[in-house]
C-alpha cells in the first residue's frame, strides 16, 4: 500500500512539473450541442434540434501561448418550423418542413493559451472563421460563411497526452437576404445576417505530435556582483 502511494505521488509530481507541450496537437472531440432557433413572423420559428456532435481539430502551436487551429464538427439532428407553445415533434411541425439535417463546420482561427506556473492546466480562448455546410435530407445542401468562438482548458498528463474541456459557439452567417430551406417542400427561410447560434459543450483527448515546446529559458549573462569597496578612516 505504501509503495503504491509513493508511486502515485511520484507520477503526480512528475505530471505537475511537465509544463511542456508539442508543436502539433491532434484532438478528437465529442460533445453535446444545444438546440437553437430563429424567430419568424406570425408566431412561428425555425428550429435546429440538439444532439451529439463529433469532430476534432489540428492545432499548430507557433509558441506555447499562440497557435492556429483547424477544426471540424459534425451534427446530425432534425430541423423544422414550429408554432410557439407546441412540442418540437413532427406531428406539430409546420407542413412539409420537418426533416433530418446534417450540419458540418470547417473552421480555422487563432488560439491563445495562458500559463499557470508549475501547473499542467492551460486555459485558452479562440476565434474561428470558416464554412457551415447545411444538408437537409430532401433539399440540396447549402454552404454558408460561419463564425465561432471557444473557451476552455487543456489538462496535460504528459507533454504529449492530455484532456481538453471547452465551451464552443458556432454560427452560420447570411451575408444578405438569404437563408436555407428546411423540409421536403422547403419554404421556410432563416433570418438575415446570423441565422442561429449553436452552443455546445465538448471534451477531447490531446495527442501531441512533432517536437516538444518547452518554457522559454533566460540564457542571458547575469554579471555576478563584485565585492563592495569600503573606505577606511583613521
Amino acid at each position: 500500500m505504501k509503495k503504491t502511494a509513493w508511486i502515485l505521488s511520484a507520477i503526480l509530481f512528475w505530471a505537475v512539473r511537465s509544463t511542456a507541450q508539442t508543436a502539433i496537437e491532434f484532438i478528437p472531440t465529442a460533445g453535446y450541442t444545444f438546440a437553437s432557433h430563429d424567430p419568424f413572423d406570425y408566431n412561428y420559428y425555425g428550429r435546429i434540434g440538439d444532439g451529439l456532435n463529433l469532430g476534432g481539430s489540428l492545432k499548430f502551436n507557433v509558441t506555447r501561448s499562440v497557435g492556429i487551429e483547424l477544426l471540424y464538427s459534425h451534427l446530425g439532428t432534425h430541423s423544422g418550423v414550429f408554432e410557439y407553445g407546441y412540442p418540437h415533434t413532427e406531428a406539430y411541425a409546420y407542413p412539409d418542413t420537418y426533416d433530418h439535417i446534417n450540419v458540418d463546420y470547417i473552421m480555422i482561427g487563432p488560439v491563445e493559451s495562458f500559463n499557470i506556473p508549475n501547473s499542467t492546466v492551460r486555459p485558452f480562448v479562440g476565434a474561428l472563421l470558416g464554412a457551415a455546410i447545411l444538408s437537409p435530407d430532401y433539399v440540396g445542401s447549402t454552404t454558408k460563411f460561419a463564425v465561432g468562438v471557444e473557451l476552455g482548458t487543456n489538462i496535460y498528463v504528459t507533454p504529449r497526452v492530455g484532456i481538453q474541456l471547452k465551451a464552443q459557439m458556432l454560427s452560420p452567417v447570411d451575408a444578405e437576404d438569404g437563408g436555407f430551406y428546411v423540409g421536403p417542400g422547403g419554404g421556410a427561410t432563416f433570418g438575415t445576417y446570423s441565422s442561429y447560434y449553436q452552443f455546445s459543450l465538448n471534451a477531447g483527448v490531446i495527442i501531441g505530435l512533432g517536437p516538444i515546446l518547452h518554457e522559454p529559458v533566460n540564457r542571458g549573462y547575469n554579471r555576478r556582483p563584485g565585492p563592495r569597496h569600503y573606505r577606511y578612516y583613521y
